[in-house]
């Protein structure tokens, strides 16, 4: 979903934690999320001051840079998709990161990140991916690898030649026709509209 510079969006009501190892990018964050209405966010520093906000309160949204003051943003998102303590497990989690090498974002999409941002963040683009975590329909994924939000954005399937890991994923298969094929006007006759009598 677009988000442009004239549009707004109020996150009064939003309960949100913020944690950065720096103490001044912690207030850079708190400033722009209040900015977009929060009032007062979880400021958090270390893993330790992280784990602790995660099992007082509810939280809506969770902002973890990588770099934490006692450890990586990555530990705490790994830790936080296994620890159960539910809602919060499931809560949308953005990491930012200064270092954007693809390994880099992968480990955290794997650690369970439900998006990646790279800094330094403006508020726009934080913006615009808040607004499209507020569309995500991705499922919730547990297994003894991952867990987080599914990492397909796209649903297009396995990859050709390799079978779906998923209990959803269709088969490539489609077998042989168990009825005979339509002709074409027998096709377009299921696109007409039809009048109905109530």
């Amino acid at each position: 979903m677009a988000f442009n510079k004239g549009e707004r969006v109020n996150l009064s009501s939003a309960e949100v934690m913020l944690a950065c190892g720096d103490p001044e990018g912690l207030n850079i964050l708190a400033e722009m999320f209040h900015g977009f209405g929060v009032h007062t966010p979880r400021r958090c520093l270390s893993l330790v001051e992280a784990k602790t906000s995660v099992q007082d309160r509810m939280l809506n949204l969770m902002v973890v840079d990588s770099a934490l003051s006692d450890a990586e943003g990555y530990e705490f998102i790994h830790w936080l998709r296994r620890s159960e303590i539910a809602p919060n497990c499931y809560a949308p989690v953005i990491l930012i990161t200064g270092h954007t090498k693809p390994s880099q974002i992968f480990r955290g999409r794997d650690s369970g990140a439900s998006f990646v941002v790279r800094k330094p963040v403006a508020p726009l683009v934080m913006m615009q991916r808040i607004i499209w975590l507020l569309n995500d329909q991705r499922k919730f994924v547990t297994s003894p690898d991952y867990c987080g939000p599914d990492r397909r954005v796209k649903a297009v399937g396995p990859p050709v030649g390799m079978k779906g890991r998923r209990h959803d994923d269709l088969s490539a298969q489609v077998g042989d026709a168990k009825t005979p094929n339509l002709e074409q006007d027998e096709i377009d006759a299921l696109f007409k509209p039809k009048a109905v009598s109530g």
